[in-house]
């Protein structure tokens, strides 16, 4: 009886490690503790039940230190205040955890001897922490303990009059829909392909951002040090390696139509990066090699291998409608590469999207910097109430060409379909069914034909 009951987590302390399996338990029991704060705060039709609200009160009125130096109060996060609250911070923990299966043809079975089996990850246990200095200067730190080596947001920023909005640091570069909605919203459990394999993601830099016109417009701009986005090691996007160049980004968008605080809106975008590669004295080596849609597995199922451009040029124009419940969604991403020796090399890629809620909700959009964010439920789960949270279902068709010139990296083509349940503002969980099919590879492993079907599913919580 006593080892059946350690068993559960004996195998958690298998799957993730003692250290932060014993990290996961501690979360999960403050999450337990907190959410009830997090179920009353955020339904207005639950602000009168007798058991949360005491709690939900006590949580947003908060503690005061001696002497009224500092305000502590829980409200979407840990709150601290000084006292004319000259400087204020924000604190957030994100756990997320992937379970599920990939089953593979032979030619990718033989190709990839341990694509296939049962397989779980945590993905993410990340605490950041934003901060505000008066109304001038802010700030943001965070860290990602599942990805020790990924540096994440760290930057300081800075309100500058007409300019906007001035950030030095870590950070995404002003790239692609997809990539700058925050993967805690956005509908699949992953980046589509192109995504993946194109958009530049963090790096150490400066960028101007700001928006206009009742922010129905935004645009941003900035110089960035390329530690890795593209560069050949492993899952380099947040990664500071060594520099393969310098890239110029900037990303305009609009909002023809946006009516009803959101609920129906049409956003248009474009964005545009030029990487500055050779004869800079750093290794400008690139490879595109895309993960097919999940953490799953460190393999790639298309790649270009290592090559030397002397520049590159990313264009990506972007689309999304939403009209109520329904949500359509698309990019397309074309990667220029200079490079004479190799018949300068044209990949391509692009995808497409629709969700729907079931019960009713909308994607919620930020319009200070064109991209979608959370999703508040219009009745939470809640046992023995008739709240079952938010229902979505999504449907996307995702695909990439890396063949082109004198480089055989393969086609993919996925096509996933998603279920989200949304529990509250906070805790969803998640379930992705992912058919990929892969031809015309040459860079070994070569790749006539092959297909895979990929079963996860992700339980996600912030707090």
């Amino acid at each position: 009886m006593k080892n059946n009951q350690i068993a559960p987590f004996c195998w958690l302390e298998r799957l993730f490690g003692s250290a932060t399996c014993a990290f996961i338990l501690g979360l999960f029991l403050l999450c337990c503790l907190l959410n009830p704060v997090a179920l009353a705060a955020s339904s207005p039709s639950q602000t009168d039940d007798s058991d949360a609200k005491p709690i939900r009160d006590l949580a947003k009125e908060g503690i005061t230190t001696p002497a009224s130096h500092w305000h502590i109060y829980y409200k979407d996060g840990l709150h601290i205040e000084s006292a004319r609250k000259y400087l204020r911070m924000k604190v957030n923990a994100l756990l997320m955890i992937d379970g599920g299966y990939i089953g593979a043809d032979d030619e990718l079975s033989e190709a990839f001897p341990g694509l296939e089996g049962w397989k779980a990850e945590l993905r993410r246990l990340e605490l950041s922490m934003l901060g505000w200095i008066s109304d001038f200067v802010d700030f943001k730190l965070q860290i990602d303990f599942a990805n020790v080596k990924a540096i994440k947001d760290n930057w300081i920023g800075f309100k500058v009059p007409l300019l906007g909005h001035i950030k030095a640091g870590n950070m995404k570069e002003p790239f692609s829909l997809s990539e700058l909605t925050s993967s805690k919203f956005i509908t699949f459990m992953e980046r589509p392909l192109p995504t993946l394999a194109f958009a530049p993601g963090r790096n150490i830099g400066i960028m101007a951002h700001n928006s206009i016109m009742k922010s129905r417009m935004t645009w941003a701009a900035g110089g960035f040090w390329s530690t890795g986005s593209t560069s050949k090691v492993g899952e380099a996007r947040d990664a500071v390696s060594q520099s393969n160049g310098y890239n110029l980004t900037a990303r305009i968008t609009g909002l023809p139509l946006y009516e009803e605080q959101g609920r129906r809106l049409l956003h248009l975008g474009l964005s545009y990066s030029h990487q500055f590669r050779g004869d800079i004295g750093s290794d400008p080596e690139v490879e595109l090699r895309p993960r097919p849609e999940t953490f799953l597995t460190n393999d790639r199922l298309v790649s270009t291998g290592t090559f030397d451009p002397d520049s590159v040029d990313l264009i990506n124009p972007e689309m999304a409608y939403v009209a109520g419940a329904l949500s359509l969604q698309g990019e397309y991403f074309l990667d220029i590469n200079h490079a004479p020796s190799l018949g300068n090399p044209r990949f391509w890629g692009f995808y497409l999207f629709g969700s729907y809620f079931l019960t009713g909700e909308s994607r919620a959009y930020h319009k200070s910097i064109g991209a979608f964010s959370k999703v508040d439920p219009i009745q939470n789960f809640h046992f023995g109430q008739s709240g079952w949270g938010a229902w979505e279902l999504g449907l996307r068709f995702s695909f990439v060409d890396l063949d082109d010139g004198n480089i055989s990296g393969g086609k993919e083509s996925n096509l996933t379909a998603g279920l989200n349940w949304y529990l509250n503002s906070t805790t969803r969980f998640m379930f992705n069914y992912v058919h990929a099919k892969v031809k015309d590879r040459l860079n070994p492993p070569a790749i006539g034909a092959g297909r895979a079907n990929i079963l996860q599913g992700r339980f996600q919580i912030e707090f």
